[in-house]
C-alpha cells in the first residue's frame, strides 16, 4: 500500500539531479534571447562610441585646417572626410563650416554629421545621426 507522502512511481524512479536538468535546461532556453541582447547591444554601444569618437576628432581636424587663413572651406571638409576614412561609415559625412579666418572673424566652427546605423538581433536595426563639432582659433 502506498501512503500519501509518497511521490509517483514515475518520479520517484528518477533521481533528483534527473529531474531538475530539464528545468535548468528550461530556464535557459528562456534566458538566451535575453542574454544575446545584452552581449550584442553592448558591442553596438561600443562600436557606436567608438565612432562617435571618430566623428569628434574629424571635425576637429576640418576645424584645425579651416583656422588657417588660405584654406577653403572644401578643403577643410575634405580633411575632414579622410579623418572618417576606415571607420566604417558607409555615407558621406555632411560638413558645415561657420566663420572664415581670411576675414573678420576670430575662430571657425566644424560640425560633421553622419548617419549611423546599429543591428542588434531580437530587437532590430535603428538609424541615427552622429554629431561632431569642432571649435578653433583663427590663426
Amino acid at each position: 500500500m502506498r501512503s500519501s507522502l509518497s511521490l509517483p512511481a514515475n518520479r520517484a524512479d528518477k533521481p533528483a539531479s534527473v529531474r531538475e536538468r530539464g528545468a535548468v535546461a528550461a530556464e535557459f532556453a528562456l534566458m538566451i534571447p535575453v542574454l544575446l541582447l545584452l552581449i550584442f547591444g553592448t558591442v553596438q554601444l561600443g562600436l557606436t562610441y567608438q565612432r562617435q569618437s571618430a566623428v569628434h576628432a574629424a571635425a576637429r581636424e576640418g576645424a584645425r585646417v579651416a583656422s588657417l587663413p588660405t584654406t577653403t572651406t572644401n578643403e577643410a571638409c575634405a580633411r575632414s572626410a579622410a579623418a572618417l576614412a576606415g571607420t566604417g561609415f558607409t555615407a558621406v559625412p555632411n560638413c558645415n563650416v561657420a566663420g572664415d579666418c581670411s576675414g573678420a572673424s576670430t575662430s571657425v566652427i566644424v560640425t560633421i554629421t553622419v548617419p549611423n546605423t546599429i543591428e542588434i538581433p531580437f530587437y532590430g536595426t535603428s538609424t541615427f545621426t552622429l554629431t561632431g563639432i569642432g571649435d578653433f582659433r583663427c590663426e
